[in-house]
């Protein structure tokens, strides 16, 4: 099944053994060498400092130190304003966890995935998906194709196999709308361009299902 990158963060995460789709996707990892899919991505919410839930207000300590100093003068049944104690604090803070993609086991109507395996740190040889949005696709003639809108994935091979484009030459030729071309070619990092050869663009075709993957 083709699927756009932008459907594809849409969809909600569950794990197998979970009834309720309760995590929200915030990310698609690639691998940067042969765009294969590598991780997807959702924040949680944890505790900032899990040894330390409690603290006081200030306002609430100074009167502590107030109730200590006249211990023992007057009555102490009269309350003193001012809460005076200490206040429970469970500040969160969102984490961003890394689960890989072997462990996705359908990509149906949710992305279901099963095992426990994932990790914090951004693994280093994968890149956003979404980094591509906006980049020029030229030929090493120096013909502007158009720009990347978005990344279509084959999910049965598991990787990006065609990019969507838009404001291309097209546009006065063949009619308005978005075309899709096959991934071939090199990203060039610095120019923020992927180039291909000249003949790639007479694979640009008008709908995702008629994506023919050139290798």
């Amino acid at each position: 099944m083709l699927i756009k990158g932008t459907d594809l963060l849409d969809k909600k995460v569950r794990h197998a053994e979970a009834n309720e789709d309760n995590i929200e996707l915030n990310g698609i990892l690639l691998n940067k060498y042969d765009f294969s899919l590598c991780y997807f991505t959702f924040e949680e919410a944890v505790p900032a400092d899990p040894g330390n839930d409690k603290s006081f207000d200030a306002v609430d300590r100074s009167v502590l130190d107030m109730q200590a100093a006249t211990s023992g003068i007057g009555s102490q049944s009269t309350p003193i304003s001012g809460t005076g104690y200490p206040v429970t604090t469970k500040t969160r803070i969102k984490e961003t966890y890394y689960i890989p993609w072997h462990e996705i086991v359908s990509l149906d109507e949710d992305i279901v995935y099963q095992g426990n395996e994932r990790q914090l740190d951004e693994p280093e040889e994968c890149l956003e998906s979404t980094i591509f949005k906006g980049w020029t696709v030229e030929t090493t003639e120096g013909d502007k194709i158009g720009k990347i809108h978005d990344l279509i994935f084959d999910t049965i091979a598991k990787k990006a196999v065609a990019l969507e484009m838009t404001e291309g030459f097209w546009s006065k030729l063949m009619g308005e709308g978005n075309k899709y071309l096959p991934i071939a070619g090199e990203p060039h990092w610095a120019e923020k361009k992927w180039i291909v050869e000249p003949e790639i663009k007479d694979h640009l075709v008008n709908t995702k299902d008629e994506i023919q993957p050139l290798f």
